[in-house]
């Protein structure tokens, strides 16, 4: 899997979620989400991820509008993690998103890579779905 890219389309479910008002028309907070996310590596090998994630707000002048981390899991053996930045449009609930991806366990460990992604979630801020872009690092 040495340098592979990799499609990524992701079905998010937001879950609890807090925020506090920090000035005048101003929110922050975080919350967590679960995902499944359906990977097509370039060997054209398909498989399903099991995402958590936490979220929360970026701190002002940082250039993005939120800022994570998550746990992923391919089958019982294979994981990681990202850390992540987002520029966010509440006006259209869209997001651009990038993030460092580690490889924690399995046929990951020890590997390194990036990861891109477009998010939009839904009205009522339960769903989502992003579709996106990554690479494992040599």
């Amino acid at each position: 899997m040495a340098g592979e890219t990799m499609t990524i389309k992701t079905t998010i479910r937001f879950g609890e979620a807090v925020s506090v008002n920090t000035g005048s028309n101003t929110m922050a907070g975080g919350g967590v989400s679960e995902s499944d996310s359906q990977v097509v590596y370039s060997s054209g090998q398909k498989a399903t991820q099991k995402v958590k994630c936490a979220g929360w707000s970026a701190a002002p002048g940082s250039g993005f509008t939120d800022e994570g981390v998550c746990e992923f899991s391919e089958g019982a053996n294979d994981k990681g993690t990202v850390q992540f930045s987002c520029i966010g449009d509440a006006k259209t609930r869209a997001a651009d998103c990038w993030g460092a991806v580690r490889g924690v366990a399995g046929r990951f460990a020890g590997k390194t890579g990036n990861i891109t992604w477009h998010q939009v979630n839904s009205a009522d801020q339960k769903t989502g779905t992003a579709n996106g872009v990554g690479f494992w690092n040599d």
